[in-house]
């Protein structure tokens, strides 16, 4: 990711550096479609999700600051805990928070 700056004017309301790198989906990253489903792993990781099905591989890495740039409403949901999400039903509805469950690595595999 090539260096680059952000002017959020001493109000970055995450607790990450905005260079903090994020997963987004496809669409997202293209522009395509907005973020309704935000996920604070339990790792720390962060996920901005348009919300719809997607292939496996399609995430792409994005800057958290780059997020907040595309979506400012983000700020409602810096604060999210270690394994919680939020989502929304379309751009500009509430954020809905709550704690999810990321699946175990046996149920993900094919195996």
């Amino acid at each position: 990711m090539s260096a680059h700056t952000h002017s959020f004017d001493g109000r970055w309301p995450f607790s990450e550096p905005e260079d903090t790198l994020a997963i987004c989906c496809e669409h997202v990253f293209q522009h395509e479609r907005a973020i309704l489903c935000v996920l604070h792993d339990n790792d720390g990781d962060w996920q901005f999700l348009c919300g719809d099905a997607h292939s496996v591989g399609e995430p792409r890495v994005i800057c958290m600051g780059c997020a907040l740039e595309l979506d400012g409403t983000l700020v409602a949901v810096a604060s999210l805990p270690l394994g919680w999400g939020a989502d929304r039903a379309l751009s500009g509805a509430p954020w809905v928070r709550k704690a999810h469950s990321e699946p175990d690595a046996d149920e993900s595999s094919d195996a």
